[in-house]
């Protein structure tokens, strides 16, 4: 969890990139960005506004050795102090541009900052940020006089209003460094920098691992229940919300606690223990122990966890509660299947 309430800026340096596969060159600084301290400090506050909406966190990649990956390496250097940020970002403006080869892709500038007094835990760290603007907008300037006002336009750049963001923390080095990523519209131009330019793969903390339990848990009653018993969709909304309400109400997650409080068949139970197994190795997530139960994942992943019953192209049937209210049966007269619902109010 990282807490981005005390940060402060340090250093801001802004090279311009162009698009590659259009002849569109790329114009690297060579100084840092003149400012105020007033400007700094309001600056370093507004350009972490977007990550506060973000909840996952990350960390570098590379298939044989994180300690590879040229991101590690350019990150690692900077924050041993062996490369200043001028450095520093013009490795990275030349890497991103040499990734610029969509022609879809516009230029913009990209921002790179030193952050200090990031809360990881209990330790303020150092970060490094990372910025791409693409858009420019106007913007209305207001003067006032003894008789009245006067309006002046100008064109500039939203420092909240970025394409993609990210920001480095100077811990977990050998993990990767814990990284927090923004993207305005998470597109091809998202995945460009997740995939291509940072190389980056979920970090597993417990929201990550209470992700993978929960999505395995929708999995096995969305669709490893129907293949394997002959199941209504009453009972299987009704297993659904028991899940659901499984994680809402314990902090921990355990399989074998899991099975007995929301499965009631034993034959189901061992399908899903043979499940949570499988489903662990493929997503590298041990489900044999017990994992920590994070609150914001669980109100995150809420919405797929909605039970509907959808009947024809007439009705759908939200199965918020009790089984006990909800009967199905068979019409001999009409040839159609109908369910009862029993209530005590009406809105």
């Amino acid at each position: 969890m990282l807490n981005l309430d005390q940060v402060s800026l340090n250093n801001l340096i802004i090279h311009r990139i162009g698009n590659k596969s259009l002849e569109d060159s790329i114009r690297l600084s060579e100084e840092e960005v003149a400012m105020s301290e007033l400007v700094m400090d309001m600056l370093g506050n507004t350009l972490l506004t977007p990550f506060y909406k973000e909840d996952l966190l990350y960390n570098f990649y590379h298939e044989s050795d994180v300690a590879l990956s040229e991101m590690h390496t350019i990150a690692k250097k900077f924050f041993a102090e062996e490369q200043d940020i001028l450095e520093t970002s013009n490795k990275l403006a030349n890497q991103l541009y040499d990734l610029m080869l969509n022609p879809k892709f516009k230029g913009g500038e990209l921002w790179v900052g030193r952050f200090s007094n990031i809360i990881v835990g209990d330790e303020a760290v150092d970060a490094l940020g990372l910025f791409f603007l693409d858009k420019k907008k106007n913007f209305v300037r207001l003067f006032s006089n003894e008789k009245g006002y006067a309006l002046e336009t100008e064109h500039g750049f939203d420092p909240t209003d970025y394409l993609n963001g990210c920001l480095i923390c100077n811990t977990e080095s050998e993990n990767g460094y814990l990284i927090r990523m923004y993207g305005k519209t998470k597109g091809a131009d998202y995945k460009l920098w997740t995939d291509e330019f940072l190389i980056l793969k979920q970090n597993e903390d417990d929201y990550f691992q209470t992700q993978v339990a929960m999505n395995m848990c929708h999995e096995f009653v969305m669709e490893k229940v129907p293949e394997e018993f002959d199941v209504i969709r009453p009972d299987q909304a009704d297993m659904l919300n028991k899940s659901f309400e499984y994680f809402k109400q314990n902090d921990t997650f355990d399989v074998k606690n899991f099975s007995e409080e929301v499965i009631e068949q034993p034959e189901v139970q061992e399908s899903f223990n043979a499940f949570s197994q499988k489903y662990g190795r493929e997503n590298g997530v041990d489900l044999k122990n017990e994992i920590q139960v994070n609150d914001r994942a669980v109100k995150k992943l809420s919405r797929v966890f909605k039970s509907i019953i959808k009947l024809d192209k007439n009705f759908h049937v939200y199965v918020h509660g009790n089984r006990d209210f909800i009967g199905r049966g068979y019409d001999e007269e009409k040839s159609m299947h109908f369910y009862q619902l029993y209530f005590k109010d009406e809105n």
